[in-house]
């Protein structure tokens, strides 16, 4: 099986590089960092061209959020399959598809076992069309991402969101949410955040989507209605405790497709990419590419 190995060093783990540069070594490889210059789609269409058959995001759920949505623009009948080696701060993705963190184990995955077909969720808006595989965070959430400098992500690693969580549970800002959710009709609803998870965890293994699966056709919708400082305090510690979406301030869904606007208009995280349009329609693409998964994986 000839692997197209794409690499992020500015992932949480790069210096891991050559240990799975050793793992890979007794299989036909290419290598390719990502950086500004590099033409993805490109180099991705060559390696297929060559007889490529699976593309390997090696870093964190940025690098496989780059990949996919690259993956996503090739036909699917010549969509090549895609593996995980798990590389940065967080690793969700792969938390959800069981891969394991260590870099020999999760090299194996590529070989141990058949490519499962995995959903994708698409947005779109006025002038955005995006794909992603995990999770995307709007409203309160976004205001977390942005407090997460590199020092903070260097000092406080995988915890690094819950730091960045601070300063915003101080000063939280309602948004006035619309949305149909397979037909079903929320309006003038004030909310902190709204969560759309095809993977199970976020910001570093947060269990955000408890009952959330990447191969069941559908994602989790995860509405937080707003509130005062103990309905917040009840959230964060059912969140802790593993049934935040018992709360009355949640609202939860699964649904293949939700349409949304909301005052002021939220902007979203796809996978650690800001989105600052409004996202206006989220739409699962069920098995949209196949990927390798741990062996403990259950679709």
């Amino acid at each position: 099986m000839k692997l197209l190995v794409i690499w992020n060093g500015g992932s949480g783990r790069s210096s891991q590089i050559e240990r799975l540069r050793l793992e890979l070594a007794e299989h036909p490889t290419a290598w390719l960092e990502l950086d500004r210059d590099v033409d993805l789609s490109a180099e991705i269409t060559d390696f297929i061209d060559s007889g490529g058959e699976t593309v390997v995001a090696a870093g964190g759920d940025g690098t496989v959020h780059a990949v996919v949505n690259h993956l996503m623009q090739i036909d699917s009948k010549s969509r090549p399959s895609m593996g995980i080696v798990p590389l940065g701060t967080a690793n969700d993705f792969s938390g959800t598809l069981r891969i394991p963190n260590e870099i020999d184990l999760a090299a194996k995955t590529l070989f141990s076992r058949e490519s499962v077909p995995v959903d994708v969720i698409r947005i779109r808006g006025d002038g955005i069309e995006r794909y992603y595989s995990n999770v995307a965070a709007g409203g309160n959430c976004v205001r977390v991402s942005e407090e997460l400098t590199d020092d903070v992500k260097a000092r406080w690693g995988a915890f690094c969101y819950l730091r960045g969580a601070v300063g915003v549970l101080a000063d939280m800002q309602t948004y006035r949410l619309f949305a149909d959710v397979d037909g079903e009709t929320f309006e003038q609803l004030d909310s902190w955040a709204v969560l759309i998870a095809n993977g199970r965890t976020n910001a570093g293994h947060i269990e955000v989507a408890p009952h959330a699966s990447p191969v069941d056709g559908l994602f989790d919708v995860v509405i937080i209605r707003d509130g005062d400082l103990i309905d917040m305090v009840e959230i964060v510690s059912g969140n802790l405790l593993g049934n935040f979406l018992e709360c009355e301030q949640v609202i939860f869904r699964k649904a293949k497709r939700i349409r949304l606007r909301s005052e002021p208009p939220m902007r979203f995280t796809l996978d650690g990419e800001l989105i600052e349009k409004e996202p206006i329609e989220f739409e699962v693409i069920p098995s949209a590419i196949r990927m390798f998964v741990g062996s403990d994986f259950k679709r």
